[in-house]
């Protein structure tokens, strides 16, 4: 039974984590965050559109990674 929580809680943290990573490199608070006042260099690399969909694209691996782990659900919990 505890295992089969905590795959529910790990299929749900990758949806999240997948989402998050699909839509905050978009959004304005990507471009005002510390690291990139501390260290302007960087700002060329973060505010390209390529690192943006390359984060964006982890964000789909995420969301493939879940959902392959709900396909294989029954191969882990399935009838013993």
């Amino acid at each position: 039974m505890l295992g089969k929580v905590l795959f529910v809680i790990y299929v749900l943290y990758c949806f999240e984590v997948g989402l998050f990573l699909i839509v905050f490199p978009w959004m304005d608070f990507w471009q005002q965050n510390l690291l990139l006042f501390l260290y302007p260099s960087l700002q060329a690399i973060f505010l390209n559109e390529f690192f943006r969909g390359a984060v964006s694209g982890l964000g789909v691996a995420n969301i493939i990674l879940g959902g392959w782990e709900i396909v294989h659900f029954r191969r882990y919990f399935g009838p013993r």
